[in-house]
């Protein structure tokens, strides 16, 4: 009698079963990588702050130069790193082109102006023209940075205070361009000079730079501030060499 009994095959001395198939995909699936679960940063921990390199064709940049400041027109500061900006008009060939042009300026000044001229003749056998005196009293102004003081001397005498005037705590406040007398200005005479068209626009911007009220005004305090005052004769006799 045969036994009906079934016996499991074999395959190069191993049974024929599936269960080596199971156990090999077991295998393979123990060994596959899993997620990496990344750890959220601590709070205490500094972000980092990603900084993006600098193409390589970027050009270095140069640092701009500072202008100075410049001050208000009639602003009196001490800082010495402030100064007025004077812009002068380019002219080209014009620029030296001479002309006529007359300012007003006081009866003692016309004198002194005259006086002047007479003492550089038979000083140095050379008479100055009045555009040459111009201009020295301009460049001594300019020499000796007078233009606030020669200013604040004009101000004070277009609107002399008197005691009746005395506000010290400044309740009215000033009006520079407001004269404290009646009639127009006393003891002024016709001066004439012949600049170029260079000097003419140095001399205005410098006047509109510094607050004077216009080029007369501005004028007339350089050269009282350069030309020498008058001898004792000349200042009895009342008049100069006009």
């Amino acid at each position: 009698m045969t036994d009906s009994t079934s016996t499991p095959s074999k395959r190069g001395g191993l049974p024929d079963d599936d269960g080596l198939k199971a156990f090999a995909s077991a295998a393979s699936s123990a060994f596959q990588a899993s997620p990496v679960r990344r750890r959220a940063p601590s709070s205490d921990a500094p972000p980092l702050e990603a900084v993006a390199p600098a193409p390589a064709s970027a050009k270095a940049v140069e640092p701009q130069p500072v202008l100075p400041a410049v001050a208000n027109p009639g602003s009196r500061s001490t800082d010495p790193a402030v100064v007025v900006e004077v812009h002068v008009p380019q002219l080209g060939e014009r620029g030296q082109e001479a002309g006529q042009c007359t300012i007003m300026v006081s009866s003692d000044v016309r004198r002194r102006f005259a006086h002047y001229q007479l003492t550089q003749k038979l000083t140095t056998g050379h008479e100055p023209t009045n555009a040459v005196v111009v201009r020295r009293a301009v460049l001594h102004v300019k020499k000796h940075d007078l233009f606030d003081s020669l200013r604040e001397a004009l101000r004070h005498r277009r609107q002399p205070v008197q005691e009746e005037d005395s506000d010290p705590d400044g309740l009215f406040g000033e009006v520079p361009a407001r004269r404290t007398a009646r009639g127009s200005v006393k003891d002024s005479r016709q001066q004439s000079f012949r600049p170029s068209s260079r000097e003419l626009a140095v001399i205005d911007a410098l006047a509109s730079a510094y607050a004077f009220p216009n080029r007369s005004d501005f004028l007339n305090s350089a050269l009282d501030a350069f030309l020498p005052p008058l001898p004792e004769a000349a200042r009895r006799r009342g008049t100069g060499h006009a």
